[in-house]
């Protein structure tokens, strides 16, 4: 019980210290960024005394160590601000385009999951085979190509010259269709990759062997090894989980869809300071809760766990 607690406590203060280097940095290089969100909201034919006083008023005359206090002090009591230039109340904001950024990612991460676990499996009970070499070079192919560069692509493909798919509406499933697809292809390689690999290297084992003396079937092999794998999976599942939330952020500015991450594209356009640290801290939050749930998970189902 003692070992359980204090693994939690420290998971936690992990947890805290994450999101508090992730307040600190976004805070301080946003405001050492050029521009003025002032000068944003007046236009530049303001004069110097409307400039002053709208400083003044939002609070940004004060010394940045002083805005720094009263920021964190505004976090401690559980509250994020209102956005500087439509004064909307930063949670509220937030709550309204969580979701399609919630669905991007879910979506992709299950698909890309599912695909990528079994394209590898298939590919490591047939090694060297045709089916391995082709998922081998197609997957090493399509991870050459970043989410920036995947998205116009598939616009081009899909929605263009097929006109199968649109490109920049929101609300119904086939518009889902193009940003789930550039999210879940780079991750889907990834994890075919790590599948096939960590399959054979188990395949390889004493205990698979003494399991294949046994008489078991190729079939029950190959499901236990994929549950000696799962813990190996999962972790780097977890580990793309910040490039999953990230791209999805770059993929909603392309396919304009109105999550998050047009959200804080707008924000860093505008220098409006507290819709982004909002975001940040929305998004750190989101990926520390998922890491631990997965953390959670790989405790329960790795048979090396104690």
């Amino acid at each position: 019980m003692g070992k359980i607690l204090n693994r939690l406590v420290a998971k936690i203060s992990y947890a805290a210290l994450t999101i508090f280097i992730s307040i600190t940095l976004i805070f301080f290089v946003i405001r050492l960024s050029p521009g003025d969100p002032v000068e944003t909201i007046l236009g530049q034919k303001a004069s110097s005394a409307e400039i002053a006083k709208l400083r003044h008023q939002l609070s940004l005359d004060l010394p940045l160590i002083a805005q720094y206090q009263n920021y964190l002090k505004m976090i401690l009591k559980g509250e994020l601000g209102s956005s500087l230039l439509g004064s909307k109340n930063i949670k509220d904001l937030l709550k309204e385009r969580m979701f399609p950024t919630m669905i991007l990612a879910i979506c992709s991460v299950s698909i890309s999951s599912f695909l990528g676990i079994f394209l590898g499996l298939l590919s490591g009970m047939n090694r060297k085979r045709i089916f391995d070499q082709s998922v081998r070079i197609i997957t090493l192919v399509l991870l050459s190509f970043p989410i920036f560069s995947l998205a116009p692509i598939m616009v081009l493909l899909f929605a263009i010259t097929l006109n199968w798919f649109p490109v920049s509406e929101w609300g119904d499933f086939k518009h889902l269709v193009l940003p789930v697809m550039t999210l879940s292809i780079p991750l889907s390689a990834i994890l075919s990759r790590v599948t096939r690999n960590k399959f054979l290297e188990e395949s390889n084992e004493l205990w698979s062997i003494v399991n294949r003396a046994k008489g078991l079937s190729e079939f029950q092999i190959s499901l236990r090894i994929l549950k000696v794998c799962l813990p190996t999976i999962f972790n780097i599942i977890s580990i793309q989980l910040s490039s999953i939330i990230a791209g999805a952020m770059i993929t909603e500015t392309i396919f304009d869809i109105p999550g998050m991450g047009t959200l804080l594209f707008d924000a860093i356009q505008s220098r409006d300071y507290p819709i982004v640290q909002g975001v940040i801290i929305y998004s750190t939050t989101m990926y520390m809760l998922v890491y631990f749930a997965i953390d959670f998970i790989n405790s329960k189902i790795d048979p090396r766990s104690v």
